[in-house]
């Protein structure tokens, strides 16, 4: 039996790879703060379409002339989860860009959203997140949780650390209980992303670099564009290709949120999709088409 590890609540909401829709959750909060020499010159919280449209360079080198400027944040989807970090002092050289390192980790993921029983006897579901592992395995807000993977659930908390103590890509049994029948249940535990984006000063524009050991001697002719650029809502994406690799699609924010992702697995060379950014804020989106090791982006700006 695994020994429980030390619980911390956390949503076990992310991505995986499954099409998910345009149905998501959104959690977003930017903060920043300028200094000058005497401490804190002036705090800012940003919220909803206020930080998804934050340019964040942009921002930067309007205000990196103050004593100090830190911005820090996270936007969290069903999808992923995106943390934000820029702080001026911790800089280990100055340059005339900004750029960005992008840190990701994935971590165990079932998509459910639970609380604890009254009698501390196991979790009611809540909500269980579309396309997730959960929702794959027949799991619905009908139901509780009894144990997972042979650990006994008394809380959410329980339920947390169980799901982060699992190996991604192994079949667990849950037991659940519905009224009073108790039974189980077989779960692929899945991945969530966790991404964390650190803005820092650079000498050079930062460009995304392909390395010699991926060029290939007999390179795929791809294209991907969209229309209409700039659009109110709905932009038209179209990609040929050479390769009859699976597609996968993704839309990103300008920071690198993950918005949508959906994956093509019929692909024959020609691929048109339809999408709707009526839901997202005014700003500029990134249409990303990837083929095995290729990636293929296209920026979209959104003006309704």
């Amino acid at each position: 039996m695994r020994k429980m590890i030390v619980c911390t609540l956390v949503v076990i909401f992310g991505f995986m790879n499954f099409s998910f829709g345009q149905n998501k959750s959104v959690t977003e909060k930017i903060s920043i703060q300028t200094y000058d020499e005497k401490g804190i010159l002036k705090q800012t919280e940003l919220t909803g379409n206020d930080a998804l449209s934050l340019d964040i360079p942009s921002y930067i080198k309007e205000y990196d002339q103050l004593g100090r400027l830190t911005i820090n944040g996270y936007i969290k989807t069903d999808l992923a989860t995106t943390i934000i970090r820029f702080d001026s002092n911790k800089q280990e050289a100055d340059g005339d860009y900004i750029c960005k390192n992008v840190n990701t980790i994935l971590k165990p993921f079932i998509g459910v959203k639970a609380i604890g029983r009254d009698d501390l006897n196991g979790v009611d579901l809540e909500r269980v997140v579309y396309a997730s592992p959960a929702a794959i395995a027949g799991i619905n807000i009908s139901e509780s949780i009894m144990e997972f993977d042979g650990e006994v659930i008394n809380s959410y908390c329980d339920l947390t650390a169980a799901v982060n103590a699992s190996e991604i890509g192994e079949t667990v049994e849950v037991i659940m209980k519905k009224g009073a029948r108790q039974y189980s249940k077989y779960i692929t535990i899945g991945s969530r992303e966790v991404s964390t984006v650190t803005y820092k000063y650079c000498d050079e524009e930062q460009y995304d670099i392909i390395p010699a050991n991926e060029l290939k001697e007999n390179p795929i002719e791809a294209t991907l564009t969209s229309y209409p650029n700039p659009t109110r809502s709905l932009s038209h994406i179209n990609f040929t290709s050479t390769s009859d690799e699976d597609v996968i699609f993704r839309v990103m924010g300008i920071t690198g949120q993950l918005i949508h992702q959906e994956v093509i697995t019929d692909y024959t060379g020609n691929l048109r999709i339809d999408y709707n950014l009526e839901n997202e804020s005014d700003g500029t989106y990134i249409m990303s088409i990837q083929q095995g090791n290729d990636i293929y982006k296209h920026k979209v700006q959104l003006t309704k």
